[in-house]
């Protein structure tokens, strides 16, 4: 049970999407990406009607929360802890006590054998729905309930170092979920970074660990780094870790090498160009890829999927004759 500030939070970011649409905000957005954000959010809603606080995209709510932190001033610690906070919010409201995982009950009738004649399924989606109803390979892009973030996995890399980065915190085991490698973003660009941060740092340290281990000069530079400075130390401490454990590594997440090393045709279901850009970008840059079937809800969505998939021959299909054609027995 979440106390009564935590609804009264997000009642509060939810106030504030009127001036963020307004203008009132942009002075705010900082960085690029959320700038870029920004635009979205203003592309999407309109100041002509007023949104309920469920009509928010959950996901909107930490670009809110992202602006009204900027403009408070409020910085690290205390940002990184209640964005945590909003994340596992979301998350458990997302998970429903488990009921997300029995949506299979309810698909099309023909879906597990549309699923079955695919030679590979991606999907953005945490749940196992898809594995509950198909022998089809699953891989999982922006992560899965079932599986423990790196940041609490006691095997992973980071928590081979010596002190205790999680401060203490001990994972509830009770709610294996909120614990999850689940990746939640207001952003495309910061859900990119995230599916690709582990390869990028995998191939960082073992630079570093070469150098160490095969040239003196810079060992003693590394040796030598300001022990007073927690990155540093834990960097040097890490670099030494994997010089005596070669084959020490952090653990890929996010299979975005599946998504690089798709050919042939592919059908994109229920990703939006605008939420899921990043993915879009992938499928236009990869040159194996000949053909795409993008089933759309809305006439906006396939426009925009259709400009982003320039290059491609893109099918434009109503996914609501697919449901209506999977209903049929």
């Amino acid at each position: 049970m979440y106390p009564a500030e935590c609804a009264e939070f997000v009642r509060a970011l939810h106030s504030e999407y009127r001036s963020v649409l307004t203008g009132a905000y942009d002075r705010f957005a900082f960085a690029s990406f959320e700038k870029a954000a920004l635009d979205s959010f203003k592309s999407r809603y309109s100041t002509m009607r007023r949104y309920a606080v469920d009509e928010i995209g959950f996901e909107d709510y930490f670009l809110l929360f992202e602006l009204a932190y900027n403009k408070l001033g409020k910085t690290n610690p205390e940002a990184f802890h209640t964005r945590g906070v909003l994340r596992r919010m979301f998350l458990d409201a997302v998970f429903d006590g488990g009921a997300i995982q029995k949506v299979h009950e309810r698909f099309p009738k023909r879906m597990p054998d549309w699923l079955s004649n695919r030679d590979l399924i991606l999907t953005t989606n945490y749940d196992s729905n898809l594995e509950s109803v198909s022998s089809t390979d699953i891989l999982h892009l922006h992560g899965a309930f079932d599986v423990l973030s790196d940041v609490y996995d006691p095997a992973s890399f980071r928590n081979q170092l010596s002190e205790d980065l999680l401060d203490g915190e001990k994972v509830d085991r009770s709610y294996p979920h909120l614990y999850s490698s689940c990746l939640l973003s207001y952003v495309s660009d910061l859900k990119s970074f995230s599916m690709q941060q582990a390869t990028r740092a995998n191939a960082a340290m073992e630079k570093f660990a070469e150098a160490y281990r095969d040239d003196p000069q810079i060992r003693v530079e590394i040796d030598a780094w300001d022990e007073s400075m927690p990155l540093l130390r834990r960097m040097r401490e890490a670099i030494r870790l994997k010089c005596d454990t070669p084959g020490l590594e952090h653990r890929e997440q996010y299979p975005v090498e599946g998504l690089q090393k798709l050919s042939g045709e592919l059908a994109i279901i229920g990703l939006s160009p605008t939420n899921d850009n990043h993915i879009f970008e992938e499928v236009a840059a990869n040159d194996g890829i000949d053909a795409v079937d993008y089933y759309f809800h809305s006439e906006a969505n396939a426009a925009e999927a259709a400009e982003r998939l320039e290059g491609k021959i893109v099918r434009l299909l109503d996914v609501r004759d697919l449901w209506q054609e999977l209903e049929t027995l």
